[in-house]
């Protein structure tokens, strides 16, 4: 016999899929993590967050997903706190693997997984070289939203970015790569936001986890 937590997981899970999806789904990640469906709590639940992401990603439409997974995290939250939003000032190269720790870091405290933690650095490194390379200084955020998603923000006072349109197609590349570093961001994310001119550049973007 289950346990009521687990029964309750698949409840919530039901909202989003369907029920046999919902409880094969917590069969899988119950077995996965070691954990015996009759006596785990919601907390050790927090365990299997890992394998509840890929069932999400599987079984729930895209536009589902991130709520999904706030339902998911809502319910299994193992009490630890979220991590602080991270910010730095970028002025040098050396900011550049200061930065990709710190996204590495947070990324742990997460929870997300080893393809969301690569994707989150690659696009921290990348924003943070263009600011060295074209702006030399700016700033550079990493806000966690609980479990769930990581927003990555860049903004520097440079000379903004000449056919954007053209560069984010993925058919521009300059000598020093800057066409490269942005549309691979962009299509690493989840969501990708730019604002550039004359008074310099904002970068926005989301990486659902």
């Amino acid at each position: 016999m289950e346990s009521a937590d687990v029964e309750t997981l698949i409840e919530l899970l039901n909202r989003h899929m369907s029920g046999v999806n919902a409880r094969a789904l917590v069969g899988r990640a119950l077995r996965e993590n070691g954990l015996s469906g009759m006596n785990v709590t919601r907390h050790e639940l927090a365990k299997s967050m890992s394998t509840l992401r890929r069932g999400v990603d599987l079984f729930v439409d895209r536009r589902g997903r991130e709520s999904a997974l706030r339902d998911i995290v809502l319910f299994c939250d193992n009490g630890e706190p979220t991590p602080e939003a991270f910010s730095m000032k970028i002025e040098s190269e050396a900011d550049v693997g200061t930065a990709r720790n710190a996204a590495r870091r947070i990324c742990g405290l997460v929870g997300a997984s080893l393809f969301c933690r690569q994707k989150v650095a690659t696009i921290v490194s990348e924003l943070t070289r263009n600011i060295v390379l074209y702006a030399q200084r700016g700033t550079l955020e990493i806000l966690p939203h609980g479990k769930t998603k990581i927003v990555i923000r860049a903004v520097d006072q440079g000379p903004g970015i000449r056919n954007l349109d053209h560069i984010l197609s993925g058919k521009y590349q300059s000598k020093t790569g800057l066409g490269r570093g942005l549309s691979g961001s962009k299509q690493l994310a989840d969501r990708f936001d730019v604002s550039t001119g004359s008074a310099g550049t904002q970068i926005m973007v989301e990486v659902v986890l």
